[in-house]
């Protein structure tokens, strides 16, 4: 009985000690520190910036999140529509300066560019205008690009009309794999110009890439695998096929009509060709621009990419194919 006693008197003991001990300043002083660095958290957190709303899930159904919580893919039509309400809130009272913004720049881009040119240049709303396709062509035989060049020219009066390809795009593994891929006829017809550049331009990095997935001994049937994004040969394809489609848009017969107007009437529209890099977010310059004749192009800011080089065979070398020196197995 006296041990039971000893015990809980003890047990009493102890519970006064720690009480005394929580009820120290010190203690309530970092006891109040904890409280209130706890409460600017949650303040902080209840007045998100605009990108910090962005990247809240949408909240509908098949909408996926990382570890952070920021949305990363929308696949349903509530996605969309919450997408759209969080839009409504935020910019619907810039919707009359908007309609009203007179766009300076039209972007001929790829449709499996999955970062829009308003996205990748930070613009505002209102100030650019795009027409997409698979692989960013130009074809003077497309009449839905010459309809959407000929409105930005002269309804929306835009004073730079760029070509944006991007590395990784596709279009041009598509073409790089064209014998080999399964893809509908409509698609192979599509992406033959990109076909047909592969197979007959000089550039050095796309001749290295084209034969080395030629058949040859231990490989009769070549590579029919695409080449990876990082490969040089498949970037300097993203690269001539935005200077293709520069070329095609310096034939073009709404350009030079545009140019050849006089006066108050004359209109000042420069073509570019850059490219984007997935990866780290640069954009380069290719040096193809052009505009009307007699008219200096504007300086342009970013960085441009070293000329190419083209690639010239020693007939007098042998090889696997005619002239060939190199070693596949390096490349």
């Amino acid at each position: 009985m006296h041990t039971i006693q000893r015990f809980t008197i003890l047990v009493l003991t102890l519970i006064s000690a720690v009480c005394n001990v929580s009820a120290h300043p010190v203690s309530l002083h970092h006891t109040k520190k904890a409280h209130d660095a706890l409460s600017a958290n949650l303040d902080s957190k209840s007045s998100l910036d605009a990108r910090e709303v962005a990247q809240i899930p949408l909240g509908g159904q098949g909408s996926k999140s990382n570890s952070t919580g920021a949305t990363t893919a929308i696949h349903t039509l509530k996605d969309l529509y919450a997408g759209n309400e969080k839009f409504r809130q935020n910019v619907r009272l810039q919707a009359a300066k908007v309609i009203d913004e007179k766009p300076s720049f039209m972007f001929l881009g790829c449709a499996d560019n999955r970062m829009s040119p308003a996205a990748i240049f930070n613009a505002p709303a209102g100030s650019i205008m795009s027409h997409n396709n698979i692989g960013n062509q130009y074809s003077s035989r497309d009449s839905s690009a010459d309809a959407a060049i000929s409105y930005a020219i002269e309804s929306g009066h835009v004073q730079h009309i760029i070509v944006l390809g991007h590395y990784g795009c596709k279009a041009i593994e598509m073409a790089i794999t064209r014998d080999s891929i399964k893809a509908s006829r409509q698609i192979k017809s599509w992406i033959k110009p990109i076909a047909n550049l592969y197979a007959r331009t000089r550039r050095r990095e796309i001749v290295i890439l084209r034969d080395s997935r030629m058949p040859r001994r231990g490989l009769p049937n070549g590579i029919k695998a695409a080449p990876p994004p990082t490969d040089a040969g498949y970037r300097a394809l993203v690269e001539e096929n935005v200077k293709a489609s520069v070329r095609a848009l310096h034939q073009n017969d709404i350009l030079k009509n545009a140019y050849s107007k006089k006066g108050k009437d004359s209109i000042d529209v420069f073509v570019h060709g850059l490219v984007y890099d997935e990866s780290t977010g640069d954009v380069h310059d290719l040096r193809v621009s052009f505009g009307p004749p007699g008219k200096m192009i504007p300086l342009i800011p970013f960085q441009a990419l070293p000329a190419a080089k083209n690639f010239h065979r020693d007939s007098s070398k042998s090889g696997i194919n005619k002239g060939k020196t190199w070693d596949f197995g390096s490349h």
